[in-house]
């Protein structure tokens, strides 16, 4: 199968380059990612002005967009073909309300709504921990796994969280749950330039069995999300 790879957090971060690496082994991949960060763009596109493309090199291309102008070009123009989108892995988690923020969850959102398989992947870090990339990698493995053998309806897509556990050691369960619907932590400091925020990620509302509580107490989250009403039904995905 073909995939296409994407992320928000540019296509030079180390994230995208270790989903690479794994995802290499489940068929040919093209790398369609924006040329700086979009973190927090959210599913902002770009239509105003022209998006530049770069070639790195002959599977690789470097966009002047956001994630969701990734999805849209790669699917449509760079590589059509496109069976899977894979975005990530996100330097810090995508849990709860972030996936109404996340530029990384919007990518492998604009995919559903082209019909394709997508799966959102992020890797979140207490306190700003230094990111463990070996074992972000093998998790990215066993999820992948899993994942691509699950179907989907068109319009769906997973989002998936791993933890930053106390033991770096530790092996975390594979949990299957709903998106939390609570909110950040929300906490602005008033400074001479104005607002800023000054929001605790860990300290947000956490409800027991949701994404964000899994993910905070040590086990691998992962959600399906539908870009269609509760209501909606409709055939699996067949790309």
């Amino acid at each position: 199968m073909a995939i296409l790879l994407t992320n928000d957090d540019g296509i030079d971060a180390p994230g995208i380059a270790v989903l690479r690496s794994v995802a290499n082994g489940w068929g040919p991949i093209l790398v369609v990612a924006p040329e700086t960060e979009q973190s927090g763009v959210g599913h902002r596109v770009t239509d105003q002005h022209p998006i530049s493309v770069q070639k790195r090199d002959g599977s690789s291309f470097a966009i002047s967009g956001t994630p969701a102008d990734c999805a849209r070009l790669g699917l449509l123009h760079l590589g059509p073909d496109s069976s899977w989108v894979l975005s990530g892995i996100n330097a810090g988690g995508n849990l709860g309300s972030d996936t109404y923020m996340s530029g990384t969850v919007a990518a492998a959102r604009e995919a559903a709504l082209l019909g394709r398989r997508a799966i959102a992947l992020s890797q979140y870090r207490f306190h700003l921990r230094p990111m463990d990339w070996e074992r972000s990698s093998r998790w990215c493995q066993r999820v992948l796994s899993v994942l691509f053998e699950i179907p989907l309806n068109v319009g769906e897509f997973w989002n998936v969280n791993f933890p930053d556990p106390d033991d770096p050691r530790a092996d975390p369960e594979i949990v299957f749950c709903e998106v939390d619907p609570g909110h950040h932590a929300v906490e602005f400091e008033e400074t001479v330039d104005g607002y800023m925020y000054r929001g605790k990620y860990r300290e947000r509302h956490r409800h027991p069995g949701f994404d964000v509580d899994i993910c905070f107490s040590g086990d691998i989250a992962i959600s399906k999300i539908s870009t269609r009403s509760p209501s909606a039904t409709g055939p699996t995905n067949s790309q």
